[in-house]
């Protein structure tokens, strides 16, 4: 549209000249035959000459040698013979010509040279005249704004630079009518948007200078701005990530301490602390990967955000803890509160695992009470009430990974109850003491826990496996220990798990071991399950009978089996099962 319009003020310019030259000629013939006056003619001939050479720069040498051989002609028809004097006007012409050449040619190169850097700034530029009138805009303002440089000028200022601060409660000052009103150069702050033609928002910074002229008065504004959304979008994000834990987008512990010494100036008393612990983390961590404690972390601190309120600051404290900030809570108010989170905790289903969290509480009346005692209180009430679930909890986790591999493979429920069985049968006769045989039960139920990490076409796999898929199954018994391994009291049932795929002559996994230092527990089991293992189908052969399976075992006595346990096996329990 621009080219167009400058391409009809080209012709309009071009019809005014030719109409102008015409008239100067016809004048110049007039004056020189009518009245024999050949001065006033040369002068219309400068003036025809400046015309041309401001219009069109590259035709003013060809008419100026036009005009100066014109020039002659009529003064040899004049007086019949020719004269210096025409000749050196003639070459006047040519001087002038030259002289407007290289003017307009130095003047058009400048305009040039300025347009092309307006153009090539990476910043917007508009430049605006007294009565805030668009006089310029180049390409980036283009692009910023939605208006082309057509379209904008002579649009006053503020309809085409669409300014607001990004607050709508706040104001931002006019950066040209601060100009106009001041004379000196004006910045603007950097929470200014501007609003496109398209109805789009833009972040800006941008600075305004007064635009003087070479006596020092000003003209106009000219004003630059730049896009920085992208940079705001990365401060905020910076912003955001140095106050939130990154996983579960709670505040982060950072944000913990301004908050609290803002709490705790006197004016949000009482104030109160709950401190939770997940329970269970390192189990389910072990047994579904560390993709599902996540998991775990995300649905608690889904459940503690719902049941704070909007003034309270939840944080999520480290690993598996989170810390509770509540202003204005007295001790039945955090009472109720930290019931409804036990409620929802419980009723939240999460996809691996259990969630489980342990709480604690305190609450503060004054600023002579230190906070660290406040958070002290909070944390040993969550200890002691983390220590009274400690035990169901991870009965519940257990049985829920169990339940996960019996979903992956169901034989793995009928192996492990008839191991239970054999290997329960296996310390009777041997006389073990209560407390062996609870272990050796829960060992013998769970000594496959860590297939829980097999994926179900390993487990369930027809035909041999390959040396890849081996290696995979016999990591089972150490995955195995690390999930069970999780108190005191469960480092023999752990122990007892690692090793039952030893063998006696020292040829086993995962250590090695041999003779009786692989623990008596596992011994016990390693028959009880390559037992069950022989009498049972597999995808991969055919279950054999009561009686080739005792001799397989009796084969394997002394080598991978206990001999005693073998033979105490064979003649003992056998014959009763």
């Amino acid at each position: 549209m621009e080219k167009i319009q400058i391409t009809i003020n080209s012709q309009i310019r071009l019809v005014l000249v030719s109409l102008c030259l015409i008239s100067i000629i016809f004048v110049a013939i007039y004056f020189n035959y009518y009245r024999g006056i050949d001065v006033v003619y040369t002068h219309l001939f400068y003036v025809a000459i400046i015309m041309v050479g401001l219009w069109f720069k590259r035709y003013v040498i060809h008419l100026a040698m036009l005009l100066g051989v014109f020039h002659i002609i009529l003064d040899y028809l004049s007086n019949g013979y020719l004269l210096p004097a025409p000749i050196l006007r003639g070459c006047i012409f040519l001087f002038v010509a030259i002289v407007m050449y290289l003017l307009t040619t130095r003047l058009e190169c400048t305009h040039e040279n300025l347009d092309r850097i307006l153009k090539s700034v990476g910043d917007g530029i508009i430049v605006v005249d007294l009565e805030k009138r668009v006089t310029m805009l180049n390409k980036v303002a283009e692009d910023l704004t939605g208006w082309t440089s057509s379209d904008a000028r002579g649009k006053d200022f503020n309809e085409v630079f669409d300014l607001a601060h990004e607050n709508p409660e706040y104001y931002v000052l006019n950066p040209v009518e601060e100009v106009i009103r001041t004379d000196h150069s004006y910045e603007l702050t950097n929470h200014a948007v501007i609003t496109r033609r398209n109805g789009t928002q833009v972040y800006i910074e941008d600075s305004a200078t007064p635009v003087k002229d070479s006596e020092g008065n000003t003209t106009g504004v000219v004003l630059i701005f730049r896009d920085v959304s992208e940079r705001k979008a990365q401060n905020a994000k910076i912003e955001y990530l140095s106050f939130h834990d990154q996983l579960t987008g709670l505040h982060n512990r950072r944000y913990y301490e301004e908050a609290r010494e803002r709490f705790d100036d006197g004016s949000q008393y009482p104030l109160s602390i709950i401190m939770g612990d997940v329970n269970g983390l390192k189990m389910t961590n072990d047994a579904f990967g560390h993709l599902a404690g996540d998991s775990l972390l995300i649905a608690a601190s889904k459940v503690l955000k719902h049941c704070c309120r909007s003034t309270d600051v939840v944080v999520r404290w480290g690993g598996d803890e989170f810390v509770i900030l509540l202003p204005n809570t007295d001790e039945e108010i955090v009472k109720k509160r930290m019931s409804q989170m036990i409620d929802a905790v419980e009723s939240c289903v999460v996809d691996q695992g259990i969630l489980s969290i342990s709480f604690g509480w305190a609450t503060k009346h004054s600023k002579k009470e230190p906070f660290t005692e406040l958070f002290k209180k909070a944390e040993s009430m969550m200890y002691k009430n983390k220590l009274l679930t400690k035990s169901e909890v991870r009965q519940n986790t257990i049985q829920s990974i169990m339940c996960t591999l019996y979903e992956k493979s169901g034989v793995e429920k009928i192996h492990a109850e008839r191991v239970c069985y054999y290997c329960m049968r296996i310390a009777e006769e041997m006389n073990m003491e209560e407390k062996e045989l609870e272990l050796l039960r829960w060992t013998s139920l769970l000594h496959d826990i860590g297939k829980v990490t097999i994926k179900k076409e390993i487990l369930e796999k027809k035909g041999e496996l390959t040396p890849e898929e081996w290696k995979v199954i016999k990591k089972h018994p150490e995955t195995g220990y690390h999930i069970i391994n999780t108190a005191p009291e469960m480092v023999g049932i752990a122990t007892a798990i690692l090793s039952h795929h030893e063998r006696w002559d020292g040829k086993g996994y995962p250590k090695g071991l041999a003779g009786e230092e692989i623990p008596i527990l596992s011994r016990i089991m390693a028959v009880g399950a390559s037992y069950d293992t022989i009498l049972s189908e597999r995808t991969y052969k055919k279950a054999k009978t009561k009686s080739e399976a005792l001799q397989e075992i009796q084969n394997y006595a002394g080598t991978q089996f206990d001999p005693q346990i073998v033979s105490l096996f064979v003649n003992q329990v056998a014959n009763t099962l």
